[in-house]
């Protein structure tokens, strides 16, 4: 059986919203749904929080089975990629390095562990992929986007040379668009050494459906999230 491992972001800071991954919805931290998530999966059988808080285990419930490991503020920024952090948790565990990384990120409190089995055994069985991600249907299709170029506007995927431009399209008409979600990643380890990115170039698609991809990113979506739970 492969080692496949949860590995949780949780920076401390938020601009979006303040301590989001610490913040109460429905009476307990956002982060603990995924925790229970992981501590759910029949396929998980570690569980790693990656944090640049250092108190975050007097603000949430950790148990025992569930490892905290502290990265530097140098890779804790806005900006700073997700590689790094995950280079980091790698090389502090360099002695138990598991097969497949399960990145769960806490803004996920309705992603179920059903939904990350399936996944997790869909890339099983696909041995010559190096990664696969959680998508969806886009709403806002991009053949309906524009650019502005000097005084005029373009569509975002240019003009058709012959026949109708697709901005003047129905979506049904449109070519299917998938935009990823943050719900869900499942990295082969060997691939993401090998190439030094997450993805790899071999994608699995993991089709979402609405409560799977449902993301907390804004304050209104803290709101959204309470209705759900009503």
């Amino acid at each position: 059986m492969p080692k496949i491992y949860a590995f949780i972001p949780a920076r401390s800071g938020s601009e979006r919203v303040k301590d989001k991954n610490i913040k109460k919805l429905h009476g307990k931290p956002l982060i603990e749904y995924t925790i229970d998530q992981a501590k759910s999966s029949k396929l998980i059988t570690k569980t790693y929080i990656s944090t640049d808080y250092k108190h975050l285990n007097s603000k949430i419930n950790i148990n025992e089975d569930v490892k905290v490991i502290i990265r530097p503020k140098n890779i804790s920024k806005n900006t700073s990629l997700d590689i790094d952090w995950i280079l980091h948790l790698l090389k502090k565990i360099k002695n138990d390095m598991p097969d497949l990384i399960v990145l769960l990120r806490p803004t996920s409190p309705f992603r179920n562990h059903e939904f990350i089995d399936i996944s997790i055994k869909k890339l099983l069985a696909k041995k010559d992929y190096d990664s696969a991600r959680a998508v969806t249907l886009v709403k806002e299709h991009p053949d309906k986007m524009w650019i502005k170029e000097g005084e005029k506007i373009i569509p975002l995927g240019g003009f058709n040379k012959t026949g109708e431009d697709f901005h003047s399209m129905q979506y049904k008409s449109l070519r299917k668009v998938y935009v990823q979600t943050s719900s869900l990643e499942i990295l082969r380890t060997k691939s993401l050494i090998k190439n030094g990115t997450l993805s790899g170039k071999k994608v699995l698609p993991i089709f979402s459906d609405y409560l799977n991809s449902f993301s907390i990113d804004y304050e209104e979506d803290f709101e959204t999230a309470k209705k759900i739970f009503k």
